[in-house]
Parts: structure tokens; sequence; C-alpha cells
């Protein structure tokens, strides 16, 4: 039986290795030899468009790693300092147009299209490829940019804004999933920990930059995104374009290739552009983007708007129709998912049973892959690791976002003092990053540092409340750099145990619904502490009114007068008589401690789930990067052409992100340079559980202890 079927004449092509295929319900695999037997997922990620190979051949590792922190550093960056900077600049923008009354939406309309658009490029990244993706976001926030830098009017800029959101979405997803490609936890597990890091800075020094810039003019805070932005088209042109992920052949093309002479069958052709614009999933993203925005804004309306909160009507004709949205989305992508499954059983000569009429739908809604598979939710891990994310997002947005009123308007700090005190936070998620890629590095599984940073975050949000009731600035600043910490051992993590639970096909869909929740997260802690706030300090105001004697006629009226909208002017606020001004500070602190209160029953859930994380399978684990998979087939020559059998081009996974082949003949990497010395704490057992991991350092202590005194 031949193992290989060769795919042509041309030079340029290479054979490919046959595949064992598991059907559901059975428990054998079974190998297909015969081209006509090859179904569509046998194609590898190696084998792409015009017969072209991926990763390609003659970068080390190190020229990968820096061409790629050279080239994402720039849109990361941007990206970060983007929301960073606008978010202490709002209403000196929305002066500058005479519309105070609109500057909340200076950052609502960025936060809606930044955070509805990041499953939407997750998918564009499979369909277009990598760079394309890249490229694509980079000039819509160039754009973006450039109108709030012309803008003459409130709308205009507003508009430019969302643009921007929607450009700063794509860089956010495609710059994680360039990073999750390489197929080695290793090599992942080091470039997103310096992508940590990137956003470390921009989330620090963002409010510094933006007090600065202010100073000038507010143009300057749109107008420093454009020098940066054509910069970074050139150089994610010439130096990464080589480097990343070409587009995903699709499935249901493969089904309809005619089979000719010169070209076996299911060879993955180029796609026309017309095929590629319909493989997008237009219904369902219009429908996840409807509903999306209209939940968000919901909850952006709903602690904003006056008296009524979320029992306004506006707020819940949009809570229903997003929902209703929503739910209609959820049914067509089952439908969209179904279809494929259904077409791939029935080539494989196993039909299974579904809706009738999707043999009857138009050409174009068979070229459709879905927008969010479905499937990949029935996966313990990517629903424990997404709420959790959801957590991680509403405890970084809120402790920014809050703790700023804080300093503002407890401590009467400048906007550019109040930004220098939330840098503490930046040392801890720094300190939080190393942890998390020293543990992933010595334990192999990303779980614990995920399950130690879920730990570690409650407690830091329950020391915040007790340092903001006792009023101390020492006290916040250490929990404050503690919940950095906390944030830095799951940011990384979560992604990858989410990602190496999942096929490699998936890989864009995981990370970018990963960081599709984690952003969501920011708008739903937002809401709810806004919420939280605005009725803790109306019911402390209005007790004090309501005691006889509690206040004086003079604090009285002083409270009359600013009692309503004027709570959200700082200025304000802090031009009151002291005797008043001190009462609505005490408000605020007392408001501010019950809005941490509130985050802690989901930082709790979020741990739970987290204990209960899979432990990755080590084969999955310990793969190399497909670069170096590469380097090694050039140099000892390519198996298929010398005959042998199961072993996968150049690191090439299955579905189930397992190696190809054998594990006889997996190739063995430093062939021939003598036996590695075994590093002591590698000799002590992988931890499989909570209380295995509290004694794993001393476990590890005693190895080198050990070591060290054989080697006396």
């Amino acid at each position: 039986m031949e193992s290989y079927q060769q795919r042509g004449t041309d030079d340029d092509q290479r054979p490919y290795p046959s595949k064992a295929v598991h059907h559901p319900g059975s428990t054998a695999s079974q190998t297909l030899s015969s081209p006509n037997d090859d179904p569509p997922s046998a194609l590898k990620p190696t084998q792409i468009e015009g017969g072209k190979q991926w990763p390609p051949q003659g970068y080390s590792k190190w020229n990968i790693r820096i061409r790629l922190m050279v080239c994402l550093l720039i849109p990361t960056f941007l990206e970060t300092l983007d929301y960073t900077v606008v978010a202490t600049a709002q209403p000196h923008i929305a002066s500058a147009f005479n519309r105070l009354d609109l500057q909340s939406w200076v950052g609502t309309s960025y936060v809606l299209t930044s955070t509805v658009f990041l499953p939407v490029f997750g998918s564009i990244a499979d369909i277009l490829g990598r760079h394309w993706a890249l490229q694509i976001s980079l000039v819509i926030f160039l754009i973006g940019s450039a109108i709030c830098t012309g803008a003459q009017s409130m709308p205009m800029l507003l508009a430019g804004r969302g643009i921007a959101g929607i450009g700063a979405s794509g860089l956010l997803t495609v710059v994680r999933i360039v990073l999750t490609d390489s197929g080695s936890l290793n090599e992942d597990n080091f470039m997103n920990s310096i992508l940590v890091v990137l956003y470390a800075i921009g989330y620090s020094t963002g409010p510094v930059i933006g007090g600065a810039l202010l100073s000038t003019s507010f143009r300057w805070i749109f107008a420093i995104n454009l020098p940066p932005s054509f910069l970074s088209v050139f150089l994610i042109f010439f130096l990464l374009r080589p480097l990343l992920r070409p587009a995903q052949p699709s499935k249901r093309l493969l089904l309809t290739l005619p089979t000719s002479s010169t070209s076996g069958p299911h060879t993955a052709a180029r796609e026309t552009p017309l095929q590629k614009f319909l493989r997008v999933d237009w219904i369902g993203t219009i429908l996840f983007i409807g509903g999306g925005i209209l939940i968000l804004l919901a909850l952006s309306l709903g602690s904003s708007v006056e008296a009524k909160g979320f029992s306004a009507p506006v707020v819940i004709a949009s809570f229903v129709v997003g929902f209703f949205l929503i739910i209609v989305f959820v049914g067509w992508e089952y439908l969209v998912s179904k279809y494929i499954l259904a077409a791939e059983d029935e080539y494989h000569g196993q039909p299974r049973r579904f809706p009738g009429f999707l043999y009857k739908c138009p050409k174009w809604f068979r070229l459709t892959d879905p927008a969010i598979p479905l499937e990949i939710f029935k996966n313990y891990d990517v629903c424990a690791t997404s709420f959790a994310a959801l957590t991680g997002g509403m405890v970084l947005f809120s402790a920014f976002y809050f703790l700023a009123i804080y300093f503002s308007i407890v401590q009467a700090k400048s906007s550019t003092s109040s930004g220098v005190q939330l840098l503490y936070f930046a040392p801890g998620l720094g300190v939080g990053v190393i942890i998390a890629l020293r543990m992933i590095a010595w334990l192999k599984q990303p779980k614990y540092p995920a399950i130690l940073g879920s730990i570690i975050i409650p407690i830091a949000i329950g020391l915040i409340t007790i340092a903001l009731d006792h009023n101390s600035q020492g006290e916040l600043s250490g929990f404050l750099a503690l919940t950095g910490v906390g944030i830095g051992l799951t940011f990384a993590p979560l992604v990858l145990q989410a990602r190496y639970c999942q096929p490699a096909e998936r890989i864009a869909i995981v990370v970018s619904m990963n960081l599709f929740f984690r952003t969501a997260g920011g708008t739903i802690g937002l809401a709810q502490l806004s919420a939280v706030l605005d009725s803790k300090v109306k019911s402390y105001i209005y007790a004090l009114a309501s005691t006889p004697g509690a206040l004086s006629p003079s604090q009285m009226s002083s409270l009359g007068s600013i009692f309503g909208s004027s709570l959200n002017s700082v200025e304000t606020i802090l031009s009151l008589p002291p005797e008043a001004r001190q009462i609505v500070q005490d408000a605020f602190r007392r408001a501010c401690r019950w809005s941490f209160i509130s985050l802690l029953p989901w930082c709790c859930v979020s741990a739970i789930l987290c204990f209960f994380l899979s432990t990755i399978p080590q084969e999955t684990v310990s793969r190399p990067p497909g670069a170096a998979a590469v380097d090694e087939k050039s140099e000892k020559g390519d198996p298929a052409r010398n005959g042998e059998q199961g072993v996968a081009i150049q690191g090439t996974l299955g579905d189930d992100g397992r190696p190809e082949g054998p594990q006889q003949h997996q190739p063995q990497l430093d062939e021939g340079s003598g036996p590695e010395q075994v590093k002591p704490w590698r000799t002590v057992p992988t931890p499989r559980g909570p209380i295995t991991l509290i004694i794993w350092p001393l476990r590890v202590a005693y190895a080198y202890f050990k070591a060290s005194r054989q080697r006396r």
C-alpha cells in the first residue's frame, strides 16, 4: 500500500501522507490510501494555495522571534496606547466641541466596535491569511485615527473612533493569533509573555502620555498614531509576510474541485476573490455585530442614564433586540456548522440525518464558513477559560477606571498624578508574566499559573477594598501591584490552555473568542461597577440628608445644588465648600469600596472553574515549533521522497492536534549531539492537582539538593 500519493508533476508540489481518519462513534482508525477516500481534512497546514509551504525554510528560531517582536511591537503598543490615552482625555476632547454631554461616547464608540469585531477578524485571518488580516486592520485603524485628527464636529469624531475601534480589534486579534501559530507550547509561551509586557507598557504609560499631549492639543492624541501605522504596514510586508500563515483552504470548496490528470483530487488550489468573499459568514457576522453592539450599548447606557438607569425604555429595548439577534445568530451558526458536518460525513460514505432543505440552499451558502463554530463550546476548557477571561477583563478595566475616580475625587489628585498612581500595576503585571513563563517552562502545563492567578485575583481585590476603607495610599499601591500579578499569571496561560485543547485548525477562532470575552468583561465590569457606584453615592447622601441634625443648612444647600448631573463633574465636586466636599468624598470612597466588593463573586467562581482545567497531553506539549521541524527536515531529506511512512511533513499536525504518522518514526531533534544532562527539576513528577502543586517547589528544592550532593 502506498503511503504517499503524488499530487502533481510540478517541482514545487510535494507529496502528502495518507491519514488515519477517526469517524465519530468508531473505536478504530481507518487508513485512507486511495485518492478518492482522502477527506478534505487531510490537507495539512503546510499544504496551502498554489503548492506553497508554511512555515518557510531557512529561518532560525531567533530570526523568527526578532522579526515578530520588531514588526508586532508598534501595532500592539498603538492599540493599547490609543485606549488608555483617550480614556483620560475624554472630557477635554468633548469640551473642545462644546459637547461635554457626549464625552462618554468618545470611549463607548471605540469599545463597542473593538469588542464585537474580535471574532470577525478571527474568521478573516483564516480566510484571507494572517498577513492580509493584519494589513487590513492597520489600514482601518489608520483611517479612523486620521478622521479623528481632522474632525470638525463631535459626530465626525465619534465616527472616527468607531472606525479606529474596528481596526484595533483586528490588531488585537491577529497579533495574538500570529503568536500562537507555532504549534509549540514553549514558543507560544515565550511570545505571549513578550506580548503581555508590551500591553503593560501601553496601559501604564498611556495615561501619562495622554496628559502630556493634552497640554498641546487633543488632536495630537490621534495624530500620534499615523506615522507608526504607516511604518508598520511596510515592516510587516517586507519582514513578516513570509513567516505568517497563509489562508486556510476551504473544506467545502474541496468537495467540488475537479480531478484532472495533472492535478490530483482535492488539491489546495488558489481560491478566487469571489470564493473567499463568499466564505465569509456575512449573515452570521451581521447578526453577531448587531446583537453585540446593542447589548454592550445597553450596558453602557444603563450605567449612565440619569434617574432611570437600567429601567430606561431605550436600555430595555436594546437588551431585548440584542439578545434576540444573538439567539438568531446561534441558530444560524448551528445550521451552517451542521451543513459542513453533513457534507463531510456524506463524503465519507456515512450520511447523517440533517434538515433536508440544506440540499436546496443556494450555491453561495455551500461555501460559507461558520463565523463562530459552536462545537468549540462543547469543550470544558474553552468554557472555563472564557469565563476566566471575562472575569479578568472585568478586574483589569475596572481597576484602572474606578481607581482613577478614587484618586481624582477622594484624594483630589490631578489627571496626570492619577495616571502616575496607576503605574504600580505594571511591575506587578511584569512579575506575574515572568512567573507564568517559568511555571509553564517547568511544569509544561499552562493551567497551573492560571489556577494560581485566579486565586490571587480575588485576594487582591479583597485587600483593595480594605485599603479603600482605610484610605491608605501605600496599601492601595501594593495591592494594585498584587492585582497585576494575578492578571499577569492568567493573561497568556488562559489563551494557551484554550488553544491546545482544540485542533490546530481552530487556533484563530479560539484565540479571538478568548479576547472577545476578556474585552466584553471590561464592558460588563464597567457597567456593573458604575451602577453600584452611582447607587451607593446617592444612598449615602440621601441617608445623611434624611437624618435630623446630620447636615447643616449650608451643607444641605451645597449638596442640593450639585445633586444629580453635577456629581459626574470632578471640577464641580472639588469646588464645593470644604465641609460639603468632604461628605461627597466620603460617599465616593465608600461607593468605590462596594464597587470592588461586587467583583468578588465573579472572581471566586472563576477560581473554582480553573481548578478543573484538563491536562494537556505530553506529546502535544513537547512538540517542536514548526520552524524547527522545517530545519530538521531540510537536513535529513524529505521522508516522502525516500519512501518512509508516517512522518508528517514539516511537523504538520492532524485534526486532534497531534503529529501525523506512527510515533516510532517521529523525527528526533539534535540527533548525534550526545545525551543531554537531565536537570534535577525534571525528575520531579508533574503536579496533578492543587495539593501536589503546593508541595511541588519543596520537591524541586530537594531534587537540587540531592543532585548537588551526588556531584560532590
